[in-house]
């Protein structure tokens, strides 16, 4: 891995990875510049959905909300916990079309302001359409699971940096897991 590089480990279910990606996105450009994002699927088929009512899911999001409130964010809570690898595909999509920032600010807020379902195609399409992508091709583009390989790489990229859940990023060996403040990512990124 570039020691020069950061990879943030994320996946558009975790609360705690949003939160992260809201402080990344408050730092100065300079700050963040060289920030590569690298999906990790929270919970990766054949594994079984995450149940919201279950003890990791509910420690999860209590640790979300609590740093949420300190922050004058409102998350809403998802009814259910599905897979992301699509809409981890779809963001992949959107990159070849250039709008890989915007996709990736909709998912995340479709989840945690919209309380959308981004497990299902229909809703991910949707998404798409309103970045202005063809939605005809967006649903080919996700049922032929075009970029499934990529999703697959990415997990084997975390693997290979000791990554085994989101949030997390790593540097040069280092590695910063969890929720941490924009203070702590500065220091993260700016240190050697």
């Amino acid at each position: 891995m570039d020691a020069a590089r950061t990879l943030f480990f994320f996946d558009y279910l975790d609360p705690l990875s949003y939160l992260v990606d809201l402080e990344l996105r408050a730092l100065e450009p300079a700050e963040r510049s060289g920030v590569t994002r690298v999906p990790l699927e929270l919970r990766p088929p054949p594994f079984p959905l995450l149940d919201p009512e279950g003890e990791e899911w509910r420690r999860r999001w209590g640790e979300a909300t609590a740093a949420a409130v300190e922050r004058g964010v409102h998350l809403v809570p998802p009814a259910l916990v599905p897979w992301t690898r699509k809409a981890h595909e779809l963001v992949l999509h959107a990159e070849t079309k250039g709008v890989e920032e915007k996709a990736h600010r909709a998912v995340f807020d479709a989840v945690f302001v919209g309380g959308l379902d981004v497990g299902r195609v229909d809703v991910l399409v949707s998404i798409a359409e309103d970045l202005g992508l063809d939605a005809t091709e967006t649903k080919a583009v996700l049922d032929v699971d075009r970029h499934t390989a990529s999703v697959a790489e990415a997990r084997r990229l975390a693997a290979t940096s000791g990554i085994t859940a989101p949030p997390a990023l790593a540097r040069g060996g280092r590695t910063l897991r969890g929720f941490h403040n924009r203070d702590d990512l500065r220091t993260f990124l700016s240190s050697p």
